[in-house]
């Protein structure tokens, strides 16, 4: 629309000199008709009055065809210099005007689609369009893609545009496609490298793609999210994490803590932050010299139970890596159970519990509605891949299920 805009805008100051010099040139060539036939009008008196004087014997008949002569050479005259004038006017550069609109349509589309919003406005009639749309619209899928493919090509030419990052990044996560997540997020620091909220993110999911493990790169991205906001809920859970895999448990209960207090009560995070909390108090009163694990503080309060199996027409090694794991329906991609196998074990019967946590604190009794992801790794790394083989079950509420989920590794990561 704002291309059309401009065009048309340029378009008029360009035609409007043209349409001016008609006008003007319409009212000439009236001028000149009105002075043709008034010529002619003095002639024929002129004439009149020279055959009167004839008549009379004033001018004998040589003078009057003399004086008559001279009177169609001035008419004559006269005639010729409107014409030369109206060509004049007439040929002024009209037919430039073609030329420039055909030159300024396309110079103008160029210009426009080099550096104008073309495409950010298609991004934001494609964000309009899903924010319209039912939550569970088959359309919904297909127009993701697109708003994805539409920013990435963006992206290239506004590097600087921290939003359309952090919109890739979260697409990425919504993908579970933690890697691209942290590029994602990488590539905006680039931009904002003191924006503490992309830190921690940007620390959150180098966690997650270091297989939950705080490796020298994920601690100082941490310590550099936590030294540039020490209130961030996010950067205070992983700190809290960091500190109980130390054994450093009263300090993980002083982080989680401070997490704690800027969420709602109601929330699974908070919840999650408590179990945490409650484990850690529970090892500062007692545990922690006896070698006791995390998992053996407590029975077991949730159980998953999955048949997995893998199609036949998936291209496979029996000493391939298969990554099963309980995420939420919803928010941090971190996984609250995971198990790994052998793609030489399937069939089997899986089983998860609360205790198969990966991280403190966020396991099967934090959340009520999570999905089980299997996924057949070609790497041998918990961080999906593209080309990778998988199943994802369809939203489970923990409250109300009883049974057992049914999975079959038959379906391409794009």
């Amino acid at each position: 629309m704002m291309l059309w805009i401009l065009v048309l805008t340029a378009l008029g100051f360009l035609a409007y000199p043209f349409v001016v010099e008609q006008r003007q040139s319409t009212v000439s060539l009236d001028e000149q008709k009105n002075r043709k036939n008034t010529n002619v009008r003095l002639f024929k008196e002129q004439q009149d009055q020279l055959q009167q004087q004839q008549n009379r014997g004033e001018i004998d008949s040589e003078q009057y065809q003399r004086l008559v002569m001279d009177a169609q050479r001035l008419l004559l005259a006269n005639t010729e210099l409107d014409v030369v004038e109206g060509s004049k006017i007439a040929g002024t550069g009209r037919w430039l005007l073609p030329l420039l609109l055909i030159g300024t349509f396309a110079s103008t589309w160029a210009i426009y689609s080099d550096i104008g919003a073309a495409e950010d406005e298609k991004i934001a009639a494609l964000m309009n369009k899903i924010a319209s749309l039912e939550a569970q619209s088959d359309d919904i899928p297909e127009l993701n893609q697109e708003l994805v493919s539409t920013i990435e090509n963006r992206v290239t030419k506004r590097t600087s545009n921290i939003y359309y990052w952090v919109v890739l990044a979260q697409a990425a996560i919504a993908d579970n496609n933690i890697l691209a997540a942290s590029n994602y997020f990488s590539s905006a620091l680039e931009v904002e490298p003191q924006d503490s909220q992309l830190l921690a993110q940007y620390a959150e999911t180098l966690f997650l793609v270091d297989g939950n493990k705080f490796t020298q790169r994920v601690r100082v991205a941490v310590d550099k999210a936590f030294a540039a906001d020490s209130n961030n809920q996010t950067v205070l859970g992983l700190k809290g994490i960091e500190a109980f895999a130390g054994k450093n448990f009263e300090l993980a209960e002083t982080y989680w803590l401070g997490a704690q207090s800027q969420v709602n009560p109601e929330s699974g995070v908070f919840k999650g932050l408590q179990v945490g909390i409650d484990r850690a108090r529970e090892f500062v009163e007692g545990h922690s010299g006896s070698g006791t694990d995390v998992s053996q503080l407590s029975a077991v309060q949730v159980e998953l139970r999955i048949d997995l199996s893998l199609d036949v027409k998936v291209p496979s090694r029996p000493d391939q890596r298969v990554f099963i794991a309980a995420v939420r329906e919803s928010g941090p991609p971190m996984p609250l159970a995971a198990k790994k196998i052998l793609v030489s074990q399937l069939p089997m019967r899986v089983v998860l519990t609360d205790k198969d946590a990966i991280i403190p604190g966020q396991d099967l009794t934090t959340e009520t509605k999570i999905k089980v992801v299997a996924r057949l790794s070609n790497s041998g790394s918990a961080t999906p891949q593209s080309g990778e083989w998988e199943a994802t079950s369809e939203s489970i509420d923990l409250e109300a299920f009883e049974g057992e989920i049914m999975l079959v590794i038959d379906r391409q990561r794009p």
